[in-house]
This record gives C-alpha cells, sequence and structure tokens, in this order.
C-alpha cells in the first residue's frame, strides 16, 4: 500500500514539474515582450503593422501582466503537458505554439 501511495505521490510531483516549467517557459516569453520594443517587434513578426498608440501599449502591457500572473489554463496546455508527461521529460519550449495563441489572442484584442 505505501509502495502505491510513493508512486503516486511522484507522479503527483512529476505532474506539478511539468505544469511549473510551461508556466515559467510561458512567464518568460511575456516578459521579453512587456516591453515597449517587445511590444513592436511582436506586431512587427505576426500582425504586419508598425505601429502602436501608447495608450494600446500601456493596456497591452496591463493585459500581459495579468496574463502573467494567471493560472496556467490547463485545458489550453493539455497537449503539450500529455506530450511532456509521456516523455517523462522536460521538452524545450520556448516560443511553444501555444503560447504564441494565447500572446495572439491578448493583441487581436486590441484589433490587431
Amino acid at each position: 500500500m505505501e509502495k502505491n501511495q510513493e508512486k503516486q505521490k511522484s507522479i503527483q510531483v512529476s505532474m506539478e514539474a511539468i505544469i511549473a516549467n510551461i508556466r515559467n517557459s510561458r512567464n518568460q516569453l511575456i516578459t521579453s515582450v512587456m516591453t515597449d520594443d517587445g511590444i513592436k517587434i511582436f506586431i512587427e513578426t505576426h500582425f504586419d503593422s508598425f505601429e502602436i498608440s501608447r495608450v494600446k501599449s500601456e493596456f497591452l502591457k496591463r493585459d500581459l501582466k495579468e496574463l502573467q500572473n494567471s493560472q496556467l489554463d490547463l485545458v489550453h496546455y493539455a497537449a503539450l503537458i500529455r506530450l511532456m508527461k509521456e516523455q517523462n521529460k522536460e521538452i524545450p519550449i520556448e516560443n511553444y505554439p501555444l503560447f504564441m495563441e494565447e500572446l495572439k489572442t491578448v493583441f487581436k484584442k486590441y484589433g490587431f
């Protein structure tokens, strides 16, 4: 019985580590985008737009900060979580498409 509980605990810790890894990677990306230059580069790269008003930029920064402080959407990241769990290791996930989707949703809110 104890062995079974230990196995469940190690799986749970593993899942927690996976979720923490994804959240940290997402938050690092958000931090890199949250600067004036980061926002400009993001809209140039993903939306073929080259201008942004100061007001929109400030609202974007606020929304990006809220996203960064929010809980990870486990449904949105389910495929990545499952992949990392199946491979039982951390996968390099910088600029993972799901991160970009989440960021683009915030930017689209402001007409990009």
